[in-house]
Order: C-alpha cells, then structure tokens, then sequence
C-alpha cells in the first residue's frame, strides 16, 4: 500500500509543481523539496524494518558488527546523495549536483577504508 501512496502522492505533487513552475518557480521549488521529503517519510517503516533485519541477521552471524555498519552507512550516504542530487538537477543547478555526487563518493571511499585494510590482510595471509 506505501507503493500506491507514494504514487499517488508524487502524481499529485509533480502536478502542482507543473502549475507552479510557470506562474511561482521560487514556490515550485520548495514544492520539489517538500514533496520529495514527503515521500521519503512515507518509505521509512519499510525501511526500519529493512535495519531491523539487518540488525538481528548480525546478531546472529559471525560477521564483525563494524563491518556491517559500514556497509549501512554506505547505502544511507548513497541515497541521501542521490537525493540531494536530483533535487539540484530539479532546480536547474546540474554543476552543483555533481560536485554533490563526487563528495558522495569522497565519503564513501573514506568510510570504507577499515573494510578495504582488513581485505588487504586476509590476501596477504593467503599469499
């Protein structure tokens, strides 16, 4: 049911932003951002229990706990990138978008570095 409410939610919104746009472009951007926050509120639940799961698979594993925060990490910096992104792009400031993107990028390497180093020392166990 989240699916058809965030459909008919953007359906809606892209509609009014449409009118917007001609008439209020300042209005019709923050439009954009409300509605785009709006939508992301509607995923959450799905998304907590997504973690949840995540949560209680490492609990139960062998694997190391940091490892698997980084991992989730990752993925929120992701999303949270390509949502600032897109909302650039949506005002027109492309240049901006992808200077966001490469710091997105930034971040995400340096994060992984810990997950990098430990795969480093088990190949050189190996050899």
């Amino acid at each position: 049911m989240a699916l058809f409410k965030v459909i008919g939610f953007g359906i809606i919104a892209v509609s009014l932003i449409i009118i917007l746009k001609n008439q209020r472009p300042e209005i019709a951007l923050m439009c954009i951002v409300a509605s785009s926050v709006i939508i992301l509120l509607f995923v959450f639940d799905k998304l907590k229990s997504v973690i949840d799961l995540i949560n209680s698979l490492m609990v139960n594993s062998s694997i190391d706990s940091t490892y698997i925060k980084i991992i989730l990490k990752v993925i929120g910096i992701s999303y949270i990138i390509e949502f600032g992104k897109d909302i650039c792009k949506d005002a027109g400031e492309s240049a901006i978008a992808n200077k966001m993107e490469i710091a997105g990028k930034v971040i995400i390497v340096s994060l992984s570095i810990p997950v990098v180093a430990s795969l480093i020392d088990i190949v050189t166990e190996l050899v």
